[in-house]
């Protein structure tokens, strides 16, 4: 800011929706004195379950304690002080969106206070900060309704597939109405100088139509209408503006629809150039453009073939007649580039709800909480895990890793896990001397060699035993690895089967023997981090075949650039038909919809750069947000986006 180099300020976004609240019954309410407003006697009770109209426990997130109580705690002058400090009450995780929630949190927000204090300076000529806050994850409310409802259906076998449609209708007006009020609220904000406007970020506007989660961008728009014209009082007369005095009107504040999207999971992509051709732009700001940089869409005329009762038409021609409501433009954002979720995280059958729990009672978490033991092949059929499983906690991660790499005999150095293929093949090169020592140390042949001279101690049987469950497992580890999916699920296996079965076959582990292990598991992660990345490379490749080498530097040479001082070599890049229908069974097997081709990728350019660039390619993606866990993930997103050719002062950062 100092060096000018802010112009018109930052902007920062906050997504709502969700909370901490405590479970508490309508007796503990009325004795702790709970009040809706600020003067309620205790603080935890404020956030309490149910004070908030439309709180939708999504699951548990504590279930409560209670100690036992001594003898003299039983007294009768014990106070309700000292009860109360010998039990806890359960605490859920609530989502919501009604105007008061939405109003109660910004008002309350840390964040909002600050946006106020820094934009309060009247010498200021522009904002410091635009503060924009996201209604999160509104397909909850829509599975809030089917857990509620869905037992009440007592209908004949013959019409229980009509009255199932009839309640996912039901279920989407109350998600609709329910957004709305979380709009209402914000358009609130805006006026009373909370923030400077508002949008969605919903893992449902990426589900395909069928799907019981999935959301609609067009109910996004008809809330913001319905939200504008109940704030306004139904007063959409034209204001004068002050610049040049011609007529203008008032508009919604929506700003941004923030959705997921990826390489793999493409109906994210496929969503935000349908919201780009509505509205005739794809990247212009709402408060410094002029006209849209293309006509926007024609939907909504009427139709002789169009069906006067039909929903979609009905609602297309108010969106038609809304568009002086709705802002000129809207900014498409897209979350999770690098990481896809088989059918959006929602579950295995297209028609899946995440598992809300009923309000009337405490429950376990949600179903896409939980693990799915099965694994698709490469035929694109369903197989049993052991830690190689993608599944609604085991996404895709479209990332190469950095791995110890160079010839045996040398130093070894940080490369990409591409770059390591390319140099020296599938396997780290020290993973099978490793694997062999290992296998070696713990073979036991000591003690075999004792067994055929004398009797074994109990001591020498069972370190014999614990030496064969050991070399057992790395063989089995061993075998499994190009079965390898999930990094993440390999840590997880670990964890659970492998680091118990080390406990439980030994009392204790000499220096040398830890030592041992502890080299097996390096060498033998980065071996999962190759096979997992080389999976992934293979299933955004398609069929698509490209000549591998290296260059006289040791570098890798896709022969498309050229060397320094000579020319380029032949690409000789072709596409494999096999292949491809093998990939396309995978794609569909996991959900990411119908396979297109699979992409191009220089065996140079790392997976999560070019992911990177081939969404910021994207004419009507506004901007993407990309999970950074170090710097260093920062300034590589920073670097694919500097990269991808659209610094050209009218598109993202």
């Amino acid at each position: 800011e100092a060096e000018g180099a802010l112009e018109g300020g930052v902007t920062v976004s906050m997504r709502l929706g969700y909370r901490a609240a405590v479970c508490v019954s309508e007796e503990e309410k009325n004795e702790e004195g709970d009040t809706e407003g600020d003067g309620g006697t205790n603080l935890d009770y404020r956030e309490r379950e149910g004070k908030y109209p439309g709180d939708a426990r999504v699951s548990l997130l504590y279930a409560g304690s209670e100690e036992r109580k001594s003898d003299d705690e039983d007294d009768e002058d014990d106070n309700m002080n000292s009860k109360q400090s010998k039990s806890r009450p359960p605490v859920a995780l609530v989502h919501n969106l009604s105007k008061e929630y939405v109003l109660h949190s910004l008002k309350t927000s840390p964040l909002v206070q600050r946006y106020k204090l820094d934009n309060n300076n009247k010498n200021a000529t522009t904002k410091n900060v635009r503060l924009i806050s996201l209604a999160h994850n509104p397909e909850t409310q829509i599975a809030a309704y089917l857990i509620s409802n869905a037992t009440t259906q007592t209908t004949p076998e013959k019409n229980k597939g009509k009255d199932a449609a009839l309640l996912s209708r039901e279920a989407r007006e109350y998600m609709k109405k329910s957004l709305t009020s979380a709009f209402v609220g914000y358009e609130q904000a805006v006026r009373k100088g909370y923030i400077d406007g508002y949008g969605v970020c919903s893992n449902g506007l990426s589900l395909p139509e069928g799907h019981d989660m999935a959301m609609s961008w067009r109910d996004v728009l008809e809330c913001a209408v319905d939200a504008f014209v109940e704030v306004k009082g139904g007063d959409i007369r034209p204001q004068e503006k002050q610049e040049n005095h011609d007529q203008q009107y008032q508009r919604s504040s929506l700003k941004v629809i923030r959705l997921p999207g990826n390489i793999l999971e493409t109906r994210g992509l496929d969503v935000s150039k349908e919201i780009c051709s509505f509205f005739g732009s794809c990247h212009e700001d709402d408060d410094n453009a002029n006209e849209p940089s293309s006509p926007p869409s024609e939907e909504g005329l009427h139709s002789i073939t169009d069906d006067p009762d039909d929903y979609h038409a009905k609602q297309r021609r108010k969106l038609r007649k809304s568009r002086n409501i709705l802002p000129k433009s809207i900014q498409v954002h897209v979350t999770r580039p690098l990481t896809a979720y088989p059918f959006g995280g929602t579950g295995i059958e297209s028609n899946s709800s995440p598992g809300l729990s009923d309000n009337s009672g405490l429950s376990a978490p949600p179903l896409y909480f939980k693990k799915n033991n099965s694994e698709v092949d490469d035929n694109g059929t369903n197989k049993d895990g052991g830690g190689s499983s993608i599944d609604a906690t085991h996404p895709i991660r479209i990332l190469d890793y950095r791995i110890e790499s160079g010839p045996l005999g040398r130093e070894p150095t940080m490369a990409w896990t591409n770059h390591h293929y390319a140099s020296h093949g599938l396997r780290p090169s020290s993973y099978q001397p490793i694997l062999n020592a290992v296998l070696s140390h713990f073979d036991a042949e000591s003690i075999l060699e004792a067994s055929r001279t004398r009797e074994l101690t109990v001591e020498e049987r069972e370190t014999l035993d614990g030496c064969k469950l050991l070399r057992d497992m790395i063989h089995d580890l061993d075998a499994s690895l190009d079965d390898m999916r999930s990094f993440a699920a390999y840590e997880e296996y670990l964890m659970n089967v492998a680091v118990p079965l080390i406990y439980g076959s030994f009392e204790g582990l000499d220096e040398e023997s830890a030592g041992m292990l502890q080299l097996f598991f390096r060498a033998h992660g980065m071996a999962v981090r190759m096979v997992v990345a080389r999976w992934t490379r293979e299933l955004l490749l398609g069929g698509w075949k490209r000549r591998v080498g290296v260059d006289e530097k040791g570098r890798a040479d896709t022969g498309d650039r050229e060397k320094d001082g000579g020319a380029a070599v032949d690409d000789a890049v072709t596409k494999d038909k096999d292949q491809e229908k093998k990939i396309a069974k995978i794609w569909k097997a996991y959900g990411f919809g119908d396979y297109r081709g699979g992409y191009d990728i220089p065996e140079d350019f790392t997976l999560q750069d070019f992911a990177l660039r081939q969404i910021l390619e994207e004419e009507a993606v506004r901007g993407v947000v990309v999970g950074c866990s170090s710097p260093e993930h920062a300034l590589e997103a920073m670097r694919a986006a500097d990269a991808s050719g659209v610094d050209n002062g009218n598109k993202k950062k």
